[in-house]
């Protein structure tokens, strides 16, 4: 339980206590060998890290692009542009964040390129996927066209801004769950730390700045010096030490020729009594500390970050479903495609148009690109022969494995043929072809709740972060499926072929509340946004729960007199 509150903390400080890191002096590089490329070849045949590497090339395949837009209008002060840019990763989901200037030291000797980026390539080129999301033809022509471009040096950028994302903790030996996730941490750290560099270089070039993103299976620069230089860490031994994360940390970066203010290197380790003192110990510095700094140091990945086992579970969710009598409805009935039809009048079409509503804001239109590249690789049939059919393992791992890549809640249930659309974007009919579902949410934050006020379009941002993060982690679980023999299929914002909210209902993440079809769960209320991947593997379904919703929502009707449009209905259920 956290003992101080961290309201007033500025965001892009981050939630370790980097500021009171002792500085000074000029880094010694000399000791920091070139690093070796990471690689995510891994003996187990079984491993989780031959899904990622899939995940890991695309990333690699976006890494850079044109700049499209004419110089924005952003800060004159360089500190100010670090600022922001830091406290975007941090949106992002980094660890710790940082600046420094880019110089010859910094260059490897030979440029990083992920092998998988050809194979890659070589799929795309036999065809692309047979899907009716909008926008599918331009993306899939992006995406090609970005991997058959090759990158030469980043001579003109100027300085760098690193990602570091810590490793969790280790899996133990014969922990329930874990039969997919040993020998991973480095090559998950460096997936998430290249999902936040890809997104930041993506933002930048559409603020008319180059700008490229560098991960540790491709790269230019290396990233061990690049920490060093920019006061993430120091060298010790021949390696790159943080004060707080020791070795267990990925790395990414994105080098760009905007004039940004570097953080100076640390002053030998960095250490001291206001770094690691009792401020650290308590959680008074940061929100991060001593106890907190690992992720799962006191939990099974299974079980996640929430104590969902204290929940009671019931048979049937607290919300009647008459199976017999739902009705299947069409893909024309999502929202999206109602606007682009005009359903809801013309203003609403014409910024629908273009997919206005995101391009208008950059800090999540930067995220869109990536996630059309992901919607590629988001269908696909069995890959290798067939796994024992054990559905309560088969269970355990996959909510590890979302746990472990960082969803914030994983459910699993069976999927009613109700739950599909009866016919897909083109109007053709559409059979249910999976039995089960693995089912995601992920919180998009009480602090940028709580700083919105409904109309400055921040809820862009925390949709686009969210539904690539989806795209990423539900794809690596259906790509590990896929490996095991099964069949799977990510439904994500971009393309679904089922109704995910009943879905989340059946499997245990929430219940029906008075403000309608969003379900709410017990620990992150309605600030969530979810995806599903449905598969044929076999599994053992979690129940629905009953946490009172019900009862207090007939009780309360704050949200029905609030309403400013008068939506939520304020009588009984």
């Amino acid at each position: 339980m956290p003992l101080f509150a961290h309201a007033a903390r500025p965001v892009h400080l981050g939630p370790f206590p980097l500021e009171r890191l002792r500085r000074g002096g000029a880094p010694d590089l000399a000791g920091l060998p070139y690093s070796a490329p990471l690689r995510f070849d891994h003996p187990d045949p079984f491993s989780l890290a031959h899904a990622m590497a899939r995940y890991q090339a695309m990333f690699d395949t976006v890494r850079a692009g044109p700049v499209v837009h004419d110089t924005a209008e952003i800060p004159q002060d360089p500190v100010d542009r670090s600022n922001h840019l830091k406290a975007a990763g941090y949106y992002f989901d980094a660890s710790m964040m940082a600046v420094c200037a880019l110089e010859p030291a910094h260059h490897l000797p030979e440029p990083h390129r992920n092998p998988m980026i050809d194979a890659l390539r070589a799929e795309l080129e036999r065809g692309q996927p047979k899907t009716h999301a909008a926008g599918i033809d331009a993306i899939y022509a992006d995406i090609l066209d970005a991997a058959r471009s090759p990158h030469g040096p980043v001579t003109g950028h100027r300085h760098a801004l690193l990602i570091a994302v810590g490793y969790a903790r280790d899996p133990v030996q014969g922990e329930p769950g874990c039969d997919w996730l040993h020998g991973t941490q480095a090559e998950r750290a460096a997936l998430l730390a290249n999902n936040t560099a890809v997104v930041l270089s993506s933002y930048l070039r559409m603020l008319g700045h180059e700008a490229r993103a560098h991960s540790m299976s491709t790269s230019e620069v290396d990233l061990p010096r690049l920490a060093v230089s920019s006061g993430l860490a120091f060298v010790r031994d021949g390696l790159a030490v943080s004060p707080y994360l020791g070795t267990r940390y990925g790395l990414a970066a994105v080098t760009t020729t905007l004039e940004l203010a570097p953080d100076a290197p640390l002053a030998a380790d960095g250490r001291s009594a206001r770094s690691h003192g009792p401020g650290w110990w308590t959680g008074a510095a940061a929100p991060r500390r001593a106890a907190t700094a690992e992720p799962f140091a006191h939990r099974e990945f299974r079980k996640g970050p929430y104590p969902f086992e204290r929940l009671k579970r019931v048979e049937e969710p607290t919300t009647l479903i008459d199976h017999a009598r739902v009705p299947r409805f069409p893909k024309r009935a999502d929202f999206f495609a109602r606007a682009l039809y005009g359903d809801m009048g013309k203003g609403v079409q014409e910024g629908a148009k273009g997919g206005r509503y995101v391009a208008k804001s950059p800090i999540g239109a930067c995220a869109r690109r990536a996630l059309g590249a992901l919607l590629l690789l988001q269908f696909g049939e069995a890959r290798g022969p067939q796994s024992a059919p054990d559905p309560d393992r088969n269970a355990e791992n996959l909510k590890a494995a979302g746990y472990y890549l960082s969803a914030d809640a994983v459910g699993l249930c069976a999927v009613p043929d109700w739950a599909y659309y009866s016919h897909n974007s083109a109007g053709e009919p559409l059979a249910a072809y999976h039995a089960n579902a693995v089912n995601m949410l992920f919180d998009q934050g009480h602090e940028t709740m709580e700083g919105a006020s409904g109309d400055d379009w921040i809820s862009v941002a925390q949709s686009m972060r969210a539904y690539l993060r989806f795209s990423l982690l539900g794809g690596v679980v259906a790509e590990q499926i896929r490996r095991l023999g099964y069949s799977a299929r990510v439904h994500s914002v971009l393309d679904g072929d089922v109704l995910q909210p009943p879905l989340l209902l059946l499997s245990g993440l929430g219940e029906v509340s008075r403000i309608g079809e969003v379900i709410l769960n017990p620990y992150l209320g309605p600030r969530l946004k979810s995806g599903s991947v449905t598969t044929d593997m076999p599994m053992t379904a979690d129940r629905p729960i009953d946490f009172g919703l019900q009862t207090f929502c007939n009780s309360c009707n704050k949200c029905a007199r609030e309403c400013p449009s008068g939506a939520i209905t304020a009588g009984p259920k």
